[in-house]
């Protein structure tokens, strides 16, 4: 039997490109693996190096990816294949965080993560949902842990209170000699009439009304220095957090008292005018103080020089345009004003620098004017100076009144 030699030779090319195309397909597979297994290492690299959480989620919210970041800070095994993003972050941010996932994308939501032990962690997290090409929904979601953050936010904040506390200890050092003043007239008179009752106690029965009498006025003495004292007291604790409706009046009133000594000595004539419908502040009492007090012990030690000097305190409601905003609101206003030496222009800008001061060295810090302008941000008011019409310097202090909510639950 013979055989076409020309359709054996057809069959033999035929095989041979069949057996070529077999080889590229199997070159072209395996590039594509090396492709997509390089694109895997990658992407686990990348990953890797990330220092936030990452984490991918299937359209169950059921945990399908993530990251060494994820499992060193929560205390997760990947071997956790059990999670869903409602363990994680609780069933009411779950819901939150699902819905902003279901309208597009989510975007800087400050929350917490549990991790294995239950502990909350702070974080804050933005995400967002991808649909691959086979149909499958996937949620992306990216935490950055704000442990470190809050705790130096709290390290500053106790480190403010503690500045504001010493201010507060230093504004007392300087007041020393109005108080010494104030505590040495009635221990004078406890001294003066218990000598006059250890006169009389030979003949009790002839000098009884006068015994009764002394000893009324050494009670009453010793109350004025325990009042005095207990005031001294007051004015050192320290800071409570807790913002409450203030009066502002009553606080003006309580600083003038607590510095009677100081204005008394210094030869200050006092002239207030307090507007008694003004509406409530809220904030904090000590800090209000605070301001009150550096700006009118300021006021005192410029008019040092001042033949007659005289201070005038004055508040009164009015509208003014916020700085921030630069929208015209109600502010209650304080007016503290001097007839001392005032304040150059050229440094006007300058005093409530940090450190600032025109005190010789070694007779104030430059931190006075600073504390009272970080207080008043705090409390959404500012503080500007103006020149009065003569000689000294007049401070505006602008403060929002308290709103109805407060006032009313006050």
């Amino acid at each position: 039997m013979k055989v076409d030699k020309s359709l054996h030779s057809k069959d033999e090319r035929l095989i041979e490109i069949l057996e070529k195309q077999k080889q590229d397909l199997v070159v072209r597979v395996l590039r594509k693996h090396e492709e997509v297994e390089a694109g895997r290492d990658f992407t686990d690299k990348v990953l890797a190096s990330l220092s936030d959480l990452f984490f991918l989620f299937t359209d169950s919210f059921q945990l399908a990816q993530a990251n060494e970041e994820f499992y060193h800070t929560l205390g997760y095994s990947p071997e956790d294949k059990e999670l869903t993003l409602a363990a994680l972050v609780g069933d009411t941010e779950y819901i939150s965080i699902r819905h902003a996932l279901e309208k597009g994308a989510l975007k800087n939501l400050a929350t917490y993560l549990i991790d294995h032990e239950g502990k909350r962690i702070p974080v804050n997290i933005k995400g967002s949902t991808y649909t691959t090409e086979s149909g499958r929904i996937l949620h992306m979601l990216i935490a950055t842990d704000m442990s470190d953050f809050y705790s130096m936010m709290n390290r500053m904040h106790e480190s403010q209170e503690q500045l504001l506390h010493s201010a507060r200890l230093a504004s007392l050092g300087e007041m020393a000699a109005g108080i010494g003043h104030e505590l040495t007239q009635p221990l004078n008179a406890i001294l003066l009439f218990s000598r006059n009752c250890l006169k009389v106690l030979p003949n009790l029965v002839d000098n009884k009304a006068m015994l009764e009498e002394n000893l009324h006025i050494i009670i009453d003495r010793v109350n004025k220095a325990a009042s005095i004292i207990r005031s001294l007291k007051d004015f050192s604790r320290k800071t409570k957090d807790e913002a409450i409706p203030i009066n502002v009046n009553s606080i003006l009133t309580n600083i003038l008292n607590f510095l009677h000594a100081q204005l008394t000595l210094s030869e200050v004539e006092v002239d207030l005018q307090l507007d008694a419908g003004l509406p409530q502040v809220l904030g904090q009492e000590v800090k209000l103080e605070q301001v009150f007090l550096n700006i009118i012990q300021n006021g005192i030690q410029a008019m040092g020089r001042t033949e007659h000097p005289k201070m005038t305190i004055k508040t009164s409601l009015q509208s003014h345009l916020e700085p921030e905003t630069l929208q015209e609101k109600e502010f209650i206003v304080v007016m503290i004003r001097d007839n001392g030496e005032g304040i150059n222009p050229d440094i006007q800008k300058k005093i409530f620098d940090p450190f600032f001061t025109t005190r010789e060295v070694g007779t104030g810090m430059g931190l006075g004017l600073s504390i009272v302008d970080r207080i008043l941000r705090g409390l959404s008011g500012f503080i500007k100076i103006e020149p009065p019409s003569g000689n000294g310097t007049s401070f505006l202090i602008y403060l929002p009144p308290c709103p109805m909510r407060f006032e009313g639950a006050q």
